[in-house]
């Protein structure tokens, strides 16, 4: 037997059955059916159980968290009813129950397991990082009323499930059980048998799944139980954490041991690759998988990926075999070099194209396909320049876009947008369907386009002390307004929650401000995504504050940074305001010292596409360099700005300020530092 012996269902499995497949990463599932109805005579499935993880329980109204998981749990059973083998073994949860690791969503994560989960199913958990946000491992096991660390036997197959000591996510999390892990191991192989032994933990195992492969921004493993588990071939682990999609062919692998993702019923966390990709992309939030898994009498294991949010199952099935039933391995690392390149068809490669503004484009062209999934779009663009008489393309650099392949409901045509382009130029876009295992398409969609003149702009931005031309909020007579100068489109009104006080200041010359209580309390303007183009490639923010007292932690006076995003942020423990802005797919700060006091604070930040400068009473405290552009939370229910907090990812407030704001204000480009020592004064 080579490498791992739990192997791909291969061609000659399939033949042998009567069916014809070639050996994939992932297997149709109308094809897998034909096989299961011919096996079922005499190869009966003997175990059922569910693996998921990332519930993220929260007791705020209107969250979907809880009502995924009660729909999660209802088709396990209703599945399982409409089988030959009719019973739900078990539920395996591999952590992260709740999403602050408050004791109400724990209680209530375990209200709806005791009232969906029947009396034959047994319930497998183990502790996430989010469990020790607010709590501990004894709390956890008082709540939960079960130990941590779980070794049992479920119709005759064995389970060990492992929590981690800390929240923290670092490597050695796993240690201090190690003695207890490697025992139970041991024990469990010790039978003979062929059987699957079944290990999980909230943390994925480095490198093996998708989420767990060494880049540092989306590496979510540790590497505590790697070695451990090499020397088991019959174990097929799960974890969660990264939140990654399992219904990408990496949310397999194989190495001497199988490795399964398990993914979310919350939201996805998706691969930034160094700051090519939106880590929060569109549909982010529709994320609710889960496998059904069974174990049939020779032992091959079959996981299902399921989508609780449409109801339906993927048109994939991963199959791990009996050991030693095949002798080659499918859910390697070779994938990398041996998958398939995604392809067009020939009409495929017309496409397209929509142009919205001077500076935006968007283009529409069918989804490529691939056997695997065709995992995202890279869009070469270049400009169209004469040159000695000669017209000449100068490459601008290509930008990634998600084909959204992570969605059940994936839309057939693709639309992407381009953004930060000049007026009355001609470009070339080229277009290539990447792979999970970034495969390239052989061909590739071109399509050239020009873009029209610019609208006038109405503001004046060379003025010695410029208006706000993208967000204006003040405070007048009782009231928050929002009054930008030259708002392209109706103004967003500004939305008022907690209700805040609104209160004349004698620090202001009787001028009014809003009062924060720390707690609850703040003021949002939303915005359309079209918008936010505007303040991506260069952008000023301003705000005008006071306050009494350092928070314990943090606080934000102005923010909508949710996955991406900017915001002023006092620092408790530093004595600091910091600036942050999601560049290139991760945040740059800048910051300086601040005090506390009656006199009122002013606050700009700066962006030119290069440098992150921050200002504070007039003059520069702080510079980064930073080249890029500024990313803004990608959700469209999100994309909010907040006055007196920050955005939460469920639309309330998080980071609650205690203190007074008097304006705040967004400019469309970079203010220079005379203006800005001119609006100061």
């Amino acid at each position: 037997m080579s490498g791992s012996s739990f192997n791909a269902l291969s061609r000659r499995a399939f033949l042998a059955q009567g069916g014809a497949v070639a050996a994939l990463t992932r297997l149709p599932q109308p094809l897998f059916a034909e096989y299961e109805d011919r096996a079922e005579a005499t190869n009966p499935v003997v175990l059922r159980f569910v693996a998921l993880s990332d519930v993220h329980i929260k007791t705020a109204p209107q969250t979907p968290e809880p009502d995924r998981l009660r729909r999660a749990l209802k088709f396990a059973y209703e599945y399982s009813e409409s089988q030959p083998y009719k019973t739900c073994d078990a539920i395996l949860v591999a952590g992260d129950m709740a999403d602050h690791g408050l004791d109400d969503e724990l209680l209530l994560f375990k209200k709806i397991m005791d009232e969906s989960v029947k009396p034959e199913t047994k319930t497998l958990l183990c502790m996430g990082n989010h469990e020790f946000i607010n709590g501990s491992t004894a709390r956890w096991e008082e709540l939960m009323a079960r130990a941590a660390n779980m070794a049992c036997d479920v119709k005759g197959f064995k389970f060990i499930g492992l929590s981690p000591s800390a929240g923290a996510g670092h490597d050695g999390e796993y240690q201090y059980a190690i003695d207890w892990y490697r025992e139970e191991l041991a024990k469990a192989s010790a039978d003979g048998s062929e059987k699957p032994i079944f290990t999980f933990q909230h943390y994925h195992v480095t490198p093996t799944v998708y989420g767990s492969r060494g880049r540092s921004e989306d590496n979510w493993g540790v590497v505590d139980l790697y070695d451990d588990l090499q020397r088991y071939p019959r174990v097929i682990n799960f974890s969660g954490h990264s939140h990654f999609p399992i219904n990408d062919p990496r949310s397999a692998w194989q190495g001497i041991f199988t490795a399964f993702g398990t993914g979310t019923l919350s939201f996805f966390e998706m691969g930034g690759e160094y700051g090519k990709y939106d880590k929060h992309p569109s549909g982010y939030r529709d994320a609710a998988q889960m496998y059904i898994v069974e174990v049939r009498r020779d032992n091959s294991v079959t996981l299902k990926p399921y989508d609780i949010i449409s109801g339906s199952f993927f048109d994939l099935v991963y199959y791990v075999g009996k050991p030693a039933a095949f002798p080659k391995e499918t859910y390697t690392d070779a994938r990398y070099l041996t998958s398939s390149k995604p392809e067009w068809s020939a009409i495929d490669l017309i496409a397209a194209r929509q142009i919205i503004d001077a500076e935006t484009v968007a283009l529409q062209f069918p989804q490529a396909t691939c056997p695997d999934v065709v995992h995202s779009y890279r869009v070469e663009l270049s400009q169209k320049e004469e040159v000695d008489g000669k017209i000449e393309w100068r490459p601008l650099g290509a930008r990634y876009f998600w084909s959204q392949y992570y969605l059940k409901a994936q839309p057939k045509t693709m639309t992407v947008v381009l953004d930060d382009l000049d007026e009355e130029t001609n470009y070339r876009a080229r277009i290539v369907a990447l792979s999970a295992f970034f495969k390239e398409s052989e061909q590739a969609i071109e399509i050239e386009f020009t873009t029209p003149k610019s609208e006038q702009d109405a503001i004046d931005k060379t003025a010695p002390r410029p208006d706000a031309n993208f967000l204006d909020v003040q405070f007048v007579d009782g009231k928050p307004v929002n009054r930008p100068t030259g708002f392209v489109g109706d103004v967003p009104p500004v939305q008022r929650y907690g209700e805040p006080q609104i209160v004349a200041d004698p620090a202001l010359d009787g001028a009014n401000a809003g009062v924060f209580n720390g707690r609850d309390q703040f003021f949002k303007v939303h915005f359309a995504p079209s918008d936010y183009r505007k303040i991506k490639k260069q952008a000023t923010f301003a705000t005008l504050f006071q306050f009494d007292a350092f928070p314990s932690d943090s606080s934000d006076v102005f923010a909508n940074s949710e996955g991406a995003g900017v915001g002023f942020e006092l620092k408790g423990k530093d004595h600091a305001l910091e600036f942050r802005a999601s560049i290139n797919g991760s945040y740059v700060r800048v910051s300086a010292p601040i005090a506390p006091g009656k006199d009122y604070r002013d606050a700009f930040a700066t962006y030119d596409g290069e440098d992150l400068v921050l200002y504070l009473d007039g003059r520069e405290v702080a510079r980064k360099r930073a080249p890029g552009s500024i990313a803004h939370p990608s959700d469209p229910s999100i994309q909010t700005f907040y006055v007196g907090a920050d955005v939460h990812s469920d639309g309330a407030g998080e980071n609650y300020f205690a203190g007074r704001v008097a304006r705040a204000r967004i400019f469309t480009w970079a203010l220079s530092a005379d203006q800005i020592a001119n609006l100061h004064r």
